[in-house]
């Protein structure tokens, strides 16, 4: 799927609201002061996936914060109350473990893999990174060359300035227009007071979700997590609605010409329905007939034939308005002949319908895949921290596969025909400089 931390859907999105609970075998229990526990008890490893998701990202900086939430992550590997710079790191390895993070546009997430024995002192590691960083001026001094210069790398990379001027195109109204990483005159601006004042309102109880999936005891875990999480106090804390955009109705397009590049490459994409809405199943069983694998269409009728070196694609899912995106790479005299290629296929799927049978294979090959996906603890942990802080329901996680099975041939020919027009699509292409 696209987004590669997961993409998983549930019908209808409601607060969670969990007094404590049992769905399947996951258990589900808001605490007193807003954190939100969510433990998978399995016997099958010998692994567990402890993971802290929070409902903030660059989606909800200001203009003063842009790159903030990423320049955090940064900031909270950098000591914390109990310990010193580098401690949580090495003592994580020191066990066999791994431990990161990830910021996007609408979530951030702490993480650490390691062997069942060491789950109680790697929770409580990440207890103490997410609730009593440091956040000195010193630190933040230090940490700002690091990250400009993770910004140089960003602007020097031609593929990023794709996107990002995607991005800028596509979006008009929320921050999705914004790159994650920020901007080097706001990054260069981040004070104490400032970076402070972001953490202390947007990592919150109320904003928190702790998952542990693995060979553990539940009441164990959670009793850990009471403990811990479970006493942290600080203001109420809900992310806002992002603004959705208005429907596009022209094509915005944009040619970017880099000197270090030699073939082109092509972005094409249209206005997707939130990851809220019930059509985001249909765009995940769009995305499989599209681009998913060898047996999908575009790889058949443009890699197989030699009009493109690669295509990627498929629904970019957001809280606010999200993109089912068309990704090639194409020598730079083919980029006509696979636009035009790409626009036909969709037009005849638009005009005569998608085959049944091509439909229920594409539902079988996800289902099926994610089966396989679930045997890694980190995956089945990521999809349930992903429900519950940007879907703000767990069964978004829970019950995908049944919403993928409910999706109908009539759902994907109505998707079809509603959002891929000839005339409100965004497109940009990156190619060689002229010469």
């Amino acid at each position: 799927m696209m987004k590669k931390i997961i993409i998983l859907m549930v019908v209808a999105m409601t607060t969670l609201s969990y007094a404590g609970q049992r769905i399947k075998n996951i258990y589900i229990e808001k605490l007193e002061n807003g954190v939100t526990a969510i433990i998978k008890e399995r016997k099958d490893t010998q692994a567990v996936a402890i993971q802290v998701w929070f409902g903030v990202g660059s989606v909800f900086e200001n203009d003063r914060e842009r790159g903030l939430s990423h320049f955090l992550e940064h900031m909270l590997f950098n000591g914390t109350k109990y310990t010193k710079p580098g401690e949580i790191e090495f003592e994580i390895e020191k066990k066999g473990g791994s431990i990161n993070a990830g910021t996007s546009t609408d979530f951030t997430f702490y993480h650490v893999e390691i062997a069942s024995p060491f789950w109680k002192e790697s929770l409580r590691y990440l207890y103490y990174m997410t609730t009593a960083p440091t956040l000195s001026e010193k630190m933040i001094e230090k940490e700002k060359p690091i990250v400009l210069e993770e910004l140089n790398r960003h602007l020097d990379n031609p593929k990023s300035v794709l996107w990002d001027t995607y991005n800028k195109l596509a979006y008009k109204v929320s921050n999705y227009k914004h790159p994650v990483i920020g901007y080097r005159e706001t990054i260069e601006k981040f004070d104490q007071k400032l970076v402070k004042e972001y953490f202390y309102s947007h990592y919150v109880p109320s904003n928190t979700y702790v998952v542990v999936v693995g060979n553990v005891n539940k009441d164990k875990v959670l009793k850990e997590i009471k403990e811990t999480f479970g006493k942290v106090k600080g203001k109420h804390y809900k992310p806002p609605k992002v603004p959705l955009e208005p429907p596009q109705k022209e094509i915005r397009k944009k040619i970017i010409r880099k000197p270090q590049i030699t073939r082109a490459y092509v972005a094409i994409g249209w206005q997707a329905p939130p990851i809220s809405d019930r059509e985001s199943f249909t765009a995940n069983v769009l995305e499989e007939i599209f681009t998913g694998g060898r047996t999908s269409v575009l790889y058949q009728k443009l890699r197989e034939t030699g009009l493109v070196q690669a295509v990627y694609g498929g629904y970019l899912s957001h809280r606010g308005t999200s993109q089912f995106l068309f990704y090639f790479v194409t020598d730079v005299d083919k980029v006509d002949r696979v636009k035009k290629e790409l626009f036909k296929i969709i037009k005849e799927f638009k005009e005569k319908g998608i085959p049944e049978e091509i439909i229920e294979n594409a539902k079988r090959k996800i289902i099926n895949s994610e089966v396989f996906a679930r045997e890694e603890v980190t995956h089945d942990a990521e999809a349930l921290g992903y429900a519950a802080s940007v879907a703000e329901d767990i069964y978004y996680d829970i019950k995908y596969t049944q919403n993928i099975e409910k999706v109908t041939k009539r759902d994907i020919d109505q998707y079809l025909r509603k959002y891929f027009g000839d005339n409100n699509y965004t497109e940009v292409q990156l190619l060689p400089q002229s010469p």
